[in-house]
């Protein structure tokens, strides 16, 4: 299967989305998405394209790395971004894992 186009170029902030975004009033993509691999130590920085207009925004991740049990966490929440740790269930840091990641607005665009 060939790679699908999911919307019109305005409606879709490249920089940051690899699945769809839809747009705020005037700010940017509202619903933002992307893929970031951990480094050597467990930690990544995800910055996005556009800024929120405020941090009122919910953080998903889901993880994918050498072993299954990865605890992914988020910290350090602003406008631009946030920062990623992975840890093995035992709590030491789990470097080199791919990090899915999703945030949305809480209230309505």
């Amino acid at each position: 299967m060939g790679r699908t186009n999911l919307g019109a170029r305005e409606l879709c902030d490249a920089s940051e989305t690899t699945l769809h975004s839809h747009p705020g009033g005037g700010n940017g993509a509202v619903i933002k998405s992307g893929e970031i691999v951990t480094n050597g130590s467990g930690i990544g920085s995800v910055v996005f394209g556009t800024a929120f207009p405020d941090v009122n925004y919910a953080i998903s991740l889901a993880s994918e790395g050498s072993s299954d049990d990865i605890i992914t966490t988020w910290s350090n929440k602003t406008v631009n971004g946030f920062d990623v740790r992975t840890n093995d269930d035992g709590g030491k840091a789990e470097g080199n894992v791919t990090v899915n990641w999703i945030v949305t607005p809480y209230t309505n665009p």
